[in-house]
């Protein structure tokens, strides 16, 4: 099995626990703008200490150099202005719509990798596609309003696919530390200056010291997903790897059901298997004869 793909199941599996610890970390009355900074900033410092350890400083600084342009893109449309959007959007977007359009990525992914990437399709992927998309409207379908809510997380979604494509062009060029690092880092910097527009920095200041310590957690495996994630992105198509994120929404479901102490309900047994199938399809026919020629 291919290194990249090994990534992509471990950032699946890291992004299935992150998403269980942070619906049971319900932390009120904070500005989601601010919280977003906490834990963007703490992943920078945790991924700068990686940085630091590990000697790479030199080679961190030479790749930022050769690459920041594209690098402060990626921190504009992956790791600032997309979470903005996205809890925006869910103000008055439901929740389930929600997961709904986020979990529509490896779509437009997908869409683009085609063109700009010259990855391939064929025809047992594309069936792959529908399977995983069934695998998340089987969870539940509330009806899209087609509001602004929805609206704004499409947008965001849309970012985050964008992100996956440049990140792509660019770590043929730069290690996956210094991307994963300088999307978090510069991507706090610009949250922290939209908090001063906003007249919002204030409220960073005065966290009460238990929220922190909660969200440590959160911290830690944020910097493991997106350091494992654009990993995973350099040794494998964005096709694959985005199909294979998928797999995130039943490893919390599951980690859910043993949390509750309740039985796995049905509709959660045919999300899995409908996400392996449709996984399975995608990764085995691979090299099958592709319909972008």
């Amino acid at each position: 099995m291919n290194k990249g793909i090994k990534l992509a199941i471990l950032t699946a599996f890291i992004s299935g626990v992150s998403i269980f610890y942070n619906k049971q970390l319900l932390i009120k009355g904070i500005d989601p703008l601010i919280l977003n900074i906490v834990k963007n900033a703490g992943t920078a410092m945790i991924l700068s200490l990686f940085i630091f350890k590990g000697g790479g400083l030199a080679r961190t600084l030479a790749d930022f150099k050769k690459s920041w342009k594209e690098l402060l893109v990626l921190a504009v449309i992956g790791g600032s202005l997309p979470f903005i959007l996205y809890f925006s959007g869910l103000q008055s977007a439901s929740a389930v719509n929600a997961n709904l359009i986020h979990k529509s990525l490896f779509i437009w992914v997908t869409l683009m990798a085609m063109p700009i990437l010259k990855e391939k399709v064929g025809f047992y992927q594309v069936a792959g596609f529908v399977l995983i998309a069934l695998s998340n409207f089987i969870l539940g379908f509330a009806g899209f309003d087609f509001n602004r809510g929805e609206a704004l997380i499409l947008l965001a979604t849309l970012f985050w696919s964008g992100e996956y494509i440049i990140a792509k062009k660019v770590l043929k060029k730069t290690g996956s530390l210094t991307v994963a690092w300088s999307r978090m880092f510069m991507g706090t910097l610009l949250l922290i200056g939209i908090a001063a527009w906003q007249t919002k920095l204030a409220l960073l200041f005065s966290l009460d010291p238990a929220v922190l310590i909660a969200l440590f957690p959160s911290i830690i495996l944020l910097s493991l997903y997106v350091f494992s994630l654009f990993s995973a992105l350099k040794y494998a198509p964005a096709i694959q790897v985005t199909a294979i994120l998928i797999l995130a929404t039943p490893v919390t479901n599951l980690l859910q059901t043993v949390w509750s102490g309740s039985i796995i309900p049905t509709v959660q047994i045919y999300n899995l298997l409908f996400s392996l199938s449709g996984i399975f399809l995608v990764y085995v026919f691979r090299h099958q004869p592709s319909l972008n020629r």
